[in-house]
C-alpha cells in the first residue's frame, strides 16, 4: 500500500515539474508559452475552432413555486352535524381511503331513512307486481289493473332513484346503502365516516371534536406535493419564444445550491394589461419534498437558436485582467492568452465580438485548470 501511494505521488510530482518546466514566467503578458505532449496529456486538453455557431437566447424571469391546484382537494362535510371524531394531524401524510372524520348528522339521518322507505316501497311494489301477473295470467286480474301495478312499480323505481341521489353525495353507494336494510330498527343512521379522497399531506385543517360544521364548510385540504407548479411572468417579446415542453432551470432565491428542471406547460394566451407581461408556468418535480410552495426562484430557458455568430464554447474562456481570455493553440505546443471581448452566452456557446478571428484553434476544455496550473507556476 505505502509503494502504490509513492507511486502515485511520483507521477503526481513528476506531471508538474514537466508542466512547470514548459510554462513562460510572462504568461500573462500575453506571450506565447510553450506546452510539451506530455502536459497536455496531463491537463486533458482538448481544442476547437473560432467560428459561427448559433447561441440560444435566453430567457430569464422571477417566480414562485406553487401548489399544482390538480393535485389539491378540499375536504367538505355536504351535510351539517357534529364533528364527533377527528383523525389526523396537521401535516400528516394519508392515503386514498384513510379516515379523516367522523360526522354525527340528523340530515343524514333523514336521508337514510329516506331511501330505506323508498327501498321498501319499490320492494313492495316488485311484490305487488308479480301477485298480479300471475293473477293476470290465470285470468282472474283485469289488465287494467295489471298496468296500475305496473304504473305503480315504475314509480317506486323512480322514488328509489331520487332517495339515492343524495346519498351519493356522502359517496354512499347502493351497496354500502343495503347494510341499513338489514336492520332498519336498530341501525345508526347518523354516523358519517369521511376518508381521504386522494392520497397526499394534510396542508389545512379547521376540525375540532363535539364542533358544529355547515355543508359547505372546509374542513381539511390535502395537497399531493410530489409535483408543483413555478409561475413567473416574461415580456411579450419573451413570451413569443416560449412554448409547453421546454425546459426551465429553477433556482431557488433563497439557496443557489437548491436548482433543478421544470417543464413548460403554459404560456398564457393574454398578457397583464398593467404590466404588459404574459404568465408561464412550469411543472417541478419535487419527489423528495425537498421544494416548498411560496418559495420565490430564478428561472431561466434557453429559448431557441438564433443566429450563427461568431463564437467559441462558453468553456474556453477564463477570467484575465477583468475580462475575459482564451487560450489561442499556434503550433501544436505553443499556446497564447488572447483577450477577448464578449457578447451574449448561452452557457453552452459565447459569442465573440473581438480579439480572435475565425479558424483560430483554442483550448476547448480545462482551460480554466490550465490557467490555474500556469498561475500556480509563474516566479
Amino acid at each position: 500500500m505505502i509503494s502504490q501511494t509513492f507511486s502515485r505521488t511520483s507521477r503526481l510530482v513528476t506531471a508538474a515539474f514537466v508542466l512547470s518546466a514548459s510554462i513562460s514566467p510572462r504568461l500573462w503578458s500575453g506571450e506565447s508559452f510553450e506546452l510539451t505532449a506530455e502536459a497536455i496529456a496531463n491537463l486533458r486538453l482538448t481544442f476547437a475552432k473560432v467560428e459561427p455557431r448559433p447561441v440560444s437566447r435566453i430567457v430569464s424571469a422571477t417566480g414562485t413555486v406553487r401548489l399544482d391546484e390538480n393535485r389539491v382537494v378540499d375536504i367538505v362535510p355536504r351535510l351539517a352535524g357534529l364533528v364527533a371524531e377527528d383523525h389526523q394531524e396537521l401535516g400528516a401524510r394519508v392515503a386514498k381511503g384513510d379516515p379523516l372524520f367522523t360526522l354525527e348528522s340528523a340530515e343524514l339521518a333523514e336521508t337514510l331513512t329516506a331511501y330505506v322507505d323508498a327501498e321498501q316501497a319499490m320492494t313492495f311494489a316488485h311484490t305487488a307486481l308479480d301477485q298480479e301477473k300471475k293473477l293476470f295470467e290465470r285470468n282472474l286480474s283485469s289488465k287494467e289493473t295489471l298496468q296500475a301495478r305496473e304504473l305503480d312499480f315504475q314509480k317506486a323505481v323512480a322514488e328509489h332513484t331520487r332517495a339515492l341521489q343524495p346519498l351519493k353525495l356522502f359517496h354512499f353507494d347502493e351497496g354500502s346503502v343495503h347494510q341499513y336494510l338489514t336492520n332498519v330498527g336498530a341501525g345508526n343512521f347518523t354516523t358519517l365516516k369521511v376518508t381521504a379522497p386522494e392520497g397526499g399531506e394534510v396542508i389545512e385543517k379547521s376540525v375540532r371534536r363535539g364542533a358544529s360544521v355547515e355543508p359547505s364548510e372546509t374542513l381539511y385540504t390535502i395537497a399531493d406535493l410530489s409535483e408543483l407548479w413555478v409561475d413567473f411572468h416574461v415580456s411579450l417579446r419573451d413570451a413569443e419564444s416560449l412554448q409547453p415542453g421546454q425546459t426551465a432551470d429553477v433556482t431557488s432565491s433563497l439557496s443557489a445550491d437548491q436548482d433543478t428542471e421544470a417543464t413548460i406547460t403554459y404560456v398564457a394566451p393574454l398578457a397583464d394589461e398593467a404590466t404588459r407581461t404574459v404568465l408561464v408556468r412550469a411543472e417541478l418535480p419535487n419527489p423528495q419534498g425537498s421544494w416548498r410552495p411560496g418559495t420565490p426562484v430564478t428561472v431561466s430557458v434557453r429559448a431557441g437558436a438564433g443566429e450563427a455568430v461568431l463564437s467559441v464554447p462558453a468553456s474556453a474562456l477564463v477570467d484575465l485582467g477583468g475580462g475575459k481570455a482564451i487560450f489561442v493553440r499556434e503550433s501544436e505546443k505553443v499556446f497564447r492568452p488572447v483577450p477577448v471581448e464578449t457578447g451574449e452566452s448561452d452557457g453552452t456557446v459565447t459569442r465573440i465580438l473581438g480579439g480572435v478571428e475565425a479558424g483560430q484553434t483554442i483550448v476547448s476544455t480545462n482551460a480554466a485548470q490550465l490557467k490555474g496550473h500556469l498561475e500556480m507556476t509563474q516566479e
